[in-house]
């Protein structure tokens, strides 16, 4: 049987099965191989910019079990950054988890707050300090999404991630 692809949450090496609809027979094959999505992120060169977001993120859904591994690995795929810690909004997420552990076997604790700001992950990395990640809602349309997470991995200055977003949903309008 074919194995499925690696994942952050570990569940590599285990096929997905589908389920056998009531009253019916499920064709040959009756394993799914499907991984999570992979991760819509953007960063700029400089991951760590004093007073701005550091880059943008468009998870697919408000489950954090299943979108905090991509960012995760997502991050730990840049030089010299390790995740040990993530702070998320509670408001943002569904099912916050306490810790997640990486393919690599590194155990990362995630904290929610409701005193953060909304859409937005901060990151503790090992050494390198803090990533303040814009989060887009799962539900933006592509362009407003595309614009603002840019926005985040680019722009100057001091923006915060309500700024952004309300910025990127004026200029998708504009556009429109």
């Amino acid at each position: 049987m074919a194995q499925a692809p690696p994942s952050a949450n570990g569940s590599a090496g285990r096929p997905r099965i589908a389920p056998i609809p009531p009253g019916g027979t499920v064709n040959a094959p009756s394993a799914i191989l499907a991984g999570p999505p992979a991760p819509r992120v953007s960063f700029g060169p400089a991951l760590h910019r004093h007073g701005a977001v550091d880059g943008g993120w468009w998870p697919h859904s408000r489950n954090a079990p299943a979108e905090l591994p991509g960012l995760i690995a997502a991050l730990d795929s840049r030089p010299g950054v390790q995740v040990q810690r993530l702070s998320v909004h509670r408001d943002d997420w569904d099912g916050v988890p306490h810790r997640l552990t990486t393919d690599k076997g590194h155990r990362i604790r995630v904290d929610w707050f409701t005193t953060i700001p909304r859409h937005t992950v901060s990151v503790t990395t090992a050494g390198k300090g803090t990533i303040e990640v814009l989060v887009v809602p799962p539900g933006t349309a592509e362009g407003t999404a595309v614009t603002a997470m840019n926005m985040a991995a680019t722009g100057p200055g001091a923006a915060q991630a309500g700024d952004i977003l309300t910025a990127s949903e004026a200029q998708g309008r504009l556009s429109a």
